[in-house]
């Protein structure tokens, strides 16, 4: 997720964001354990004859694994880490009882659809999710952070409509990359698929998170301009 840096609109000291860059690194466990370690766990396993449905079962278990990883190593639950945890429980189970290797394939299709349902769905709240994912990287939880990014959500209306923008754009993101991978799963092979859908998820998510980060840095280096020049004149 991506980690934007606002302005603050307060003359007076008042906390700051984190500091240092988002650094891509930070992705590498991901694309380890979330798209390289599935697509070579499938191939050798159907490879070593194990049944499609059990292959795509055990390369499914990669992810939860990444899951736990970071749940150990910081030893706090988000929420965003449980939904993901139990509808890969519950998808890999009921694949298992329904014996489908399409479902099997689709499964993590569900999850993708409802995080972008909830995003649109949250527009309508007081509050888009965004706001609140972002937060919390950049805030953490500082109750002074926490109060100064809430502040900017009172203060300033380009701020407000950034955010329900980026949820908006990335609620639409997620269902079509959902809408996508079912479609693969219908005309794809289901090595191509396992193949496919990794990478693809992915390259969404660094796509979004390079397009939320320049959106908001722009929208910061707006304000520092305007601010300047009423500063000058």
């Amino acid at each position: 997720m991506a980690e934007p840096l606002p302005v603050n609109p307060n003359p007076d000291p008042a906390p700051q964001p984190p500091g240092g860059e988002f650094s891509f690194m930070q992705l590498l466990p991901t694309l380890v354990f979330d798209v390289a370690m599935p697509i070579i766990a499938f191939n050798v396993l159907v490879h070593l004859g194990v049944p499609t449905l059990w292959a795509l079962v055990a390369g499914g278990a990669f992810p939860a694994i990444n899951n736990l990883r970071v749940w150990i190593t910081s030893r706090r639950l988000e929420p965003l880490g449980i939904i993901v945890m139990t509808f890969l429980a519950v998808g890999t189970a009921a694949s298992l009882i329904s014996g489908s290797v399409f479902f099997a394939l689709i499964k993590d299709s569900f999850l993708t659809a409802t995080f972008g349902f909830i995003c649109l769905g949250s527009l309508l709240g007081e509050r888009p999710l965004m706001f609140y994912i972002n937060r919390q990287f950049v805030a953490g939880d500082d109750p002074e952070r926490i109060a100064w990014w809430n502040g900017l959500w009172e203060d300033l209306p380009d701020f407000r409509a950034a955010q329900r923008l980026v949820t908006a754009v990335w609620g639409i993101a997620y269902i079509v990359e959902a809408l996508l991978r079912v479609g693969f799963a219908i005309v794809l092979t289901p090595a191509q698929v396992v193949s496919i859908s990794p990478v693809m998820t992915f390259v969404v998510l660094i796509a979004l998170i390079s397009w939320t980060r320049r959106y908001l840095l722009g929208i910061r280096e707006r304000r520092l301009r305007k601010q300047g020049l009423q500063q000058a004149s």
